[in-house]
């Protein structure tokens, strides 16, 4: 079949994956992507998979941001063009799409990127079962008749032995403000929907300081270094209250509710 001079044929199988990882990630390196997308089985060749970015970026479906991410790497964000194609393939997500005003700021991006990493850690080790974003978790949320009492950074299925368990993530890279604090306490307080909630972080400061904002919550709360999950996933060593031993994290989850 021809095709009319610049227009491009979009596969659902192998474009619409691609465009979606992104906007779920809200931003992703080049080399993340296609370690997702390899371990989803849509993209199996490393040249296909690099004609193809190429050829989503020259289209304006996805754009690349600049900065010095600490490798070097080629960073994607979604497009415009791109939201308005996830949209035809009915892929609509109310937290981000064609119609709203901003995209997602480059600020933001180290923060996603070490999402990303987690999520990987997982799918490489046959421990990820799902894994929703905090795209996916927002846009049903805005919808939802019972929704979740916070947008988790992520709501993540894994492997846990033989069951599989359910907990919120959240990743926290700096502190914020006491006032903000209170306000997910208050929510983490009443959550219904979750029987875990683990904290990562970039640093043990911050998880220690969490774990003081956060004790005598009637909740499973775990906190540890972005780090130390990934290098351990479900066998890190968390820290549930202040004046308690650490443990491992896998001892925290049950069954998913």
């Amino acid at each position: 079949m021809r095709y009319a001079t610049g227009t491009l044929s979009i596969s659902a199988s192998r474009d619409i994956p691609l465009l979606l990882h992104v906007r779920n990630s809200r931003f992703i390196t080049h080399q993340q992507l296609y370690e997702l997308a390899h371990l989803a089985a849509c993209e199996h060749l490393r040249a296909s998979f690099n004609w193809r970015m190429k050829r989503l970026v020259n289209a304006g479906y996805l754009s690349t941001i600049q900065g010095n991410f600490g490798n070097g790497a080629i960073v994607y964000r979604i497009a415009r063009p791109g939201l308005v194609q996830l949209e035809n393939h009915g892929k609509f997500a109310a937290l981000l799409n064609s119609g709203t005003q901003h995209l997602p700021h480059p600020s933001h991006a180290y923060h996603a990127l070490e999402l990303n990493s987690i999520q990987l850690a997982l799918a490489r080790n046959n421990v990820l079962a799902s894994w929703q974003s905090d795209v996916e978790t927002a846009s049903l949320n805005t919808v939802s008749a019972q929704p979740l009492e916070k947008d988790y950074d992520a709501i993540v299925d894994v492997w846990n032995n033989n069951t599989m368990s359910r907990f919120a993530l959240e990743y926290e890279r700096t502190l914020k403000s006491a006032r903000q604090y209170e306000r997910i306490r208050r929510a983490l307080e009443v959550e219904d929907k979750l029987n875990c909630i683990l904290y990562l972080t970039a640093g043990p400061e911050i998880s220690l300081h969490l774990a003081n904002e956060f004790s005598g919550i009637p909740k499973r709360l775990a906190f540890a270094t972005a780090a130390a999950f990934r290098n351990n996933l479900l066998d890190t060593m968390v820290l549930t209250h202040p004046a308690d031993a650490e443990s491992p994290f896998r001892n925290q989850l049950g069954g998913i509710f």
